[in-house]
């Protein structure tokens, strides 16, 4: 493929460039984003370097063109027309022929909790086989986007949460319908346990697994080690809470195991980035209104 190669040799965890939209570190404009494969990657060489989006899942849809994918620092040819899961933190880069077409759909992962939690093969970065159905979806959420109808937030919710049931579908055959025994089983400890604060270790101890395993699993399969795992859990029920209760940001603290308000407040801001009182605000801008 004569395009510009990926540079890897930054590709420790801690160095990846972290963006909203790539080379953006703005939030995300709309509630859900679409664009053409052009519009982004021929601003740089069709070639997208190594980065990760910390909560924004994406769906890239090609349909013709020669594309390698390199996700978690192996790489892989995307036969068209396909598509790429990406979930939220998921270390990933493109190098695209000249002249790809195809379309990126990036959406808070705020908008995709009830479909992830219900297809958790989501949570794994994929590479899937598009059939006709598939394709229509990414044609009506290209239609909806440039529209201005009445309800429109609802509408790119709802065909995006369509299009994550899809490639759900689609990714399921290769990996079973919920992920190996153990990380079921590390899931169910974090529901129990996420509010007391438990670290890697106290839960690879109750699964009798090294914490080094436990994390190793975890990167394979939901493509982000134990800890952030956790983290990820934890900062959801914020999310929950401040979004749907007016509860106080420090009663917030103490019901998620925080014995200092403000350490939630720096740990929120630090993946979130932006306070819990300006991500309640940002979500009550954008409630639903009638039309």
């Amino acid at each position: 493929m004569d395009t510009p190669q990926l540079d890897y040799s930054n590709i420790e965890t801690s160095r990846i460039p972290k963006f909203e939209l790539y080379g953006e570190r703005a939030l995300l404009p709309d509630v859900v984003h679409c664009e053409t494969i052009a519009e982004r990657s021929s601003l740089h060489g069709w070639a997208i370097q190594p980065h990760r989006h910390e909560r924004l899942h994406q769906f890239l849809y090609v349909t013709s063109g020669a594309t390698a994918v390199q996700f978690e620092g192996r790489e892989a040819e995307l036969a068209a027309p396909g598509v790429v899961n990406l979930p939220a933190g998921a270390v990933h880069g493109f190098r695209f022929a000249p002249q790809t077409v195809g379309t990126v759909v990036t959406v808070p992962v705020e908008a995709l909790d009830g479909c992830i939690g219900a297809c958790p093969m989501l949570r794994v970065a994929a590479l899937v086989d598009a059939g006709p159905d598939i394709g229509y979806l990414f044609d009506a959420m290209a239609e909806e986007f440039g529209a201005n109808r009445p309800a429109r937030a609802q509408c790119l919710v709802a065909v995006a949460t369509l299009i994550a049931a899809r490639v759900a579908g689609g990714i399921a055959p290769d990996m079973g319908a919920e992920g190996s025994p153990l990380i079921r089983r590390f899931e169910a400890l974090i529901e129990t346990h996420y509010r007391s604060h438990w670290r890697v270790a106290d839960y690879a101890a109750a699964l009798k697994v090294s914490a080094t395993h436990l994390s190793r699993v975890c990167r394979a399969e939901l493509g982000s080690g134990a800890s952030r795992v956790i983290e990820l859990r934890l900062m959801k029920e914020a999310r929950r809470l401040l979004a749907y209760t007016a509860h106080p940001v420090g009663r917030i603290a103490g019901d998620l195991g925080f014995v200092d308000p403000a350490y939630f407040t720096r740990a929120f801001t630090r993946y979130a980035g932006m306070t819990p009182s300006a991500f309640r605000a940002r979500v009550a801008d954008a409630a639903p209104v009638d039309d």
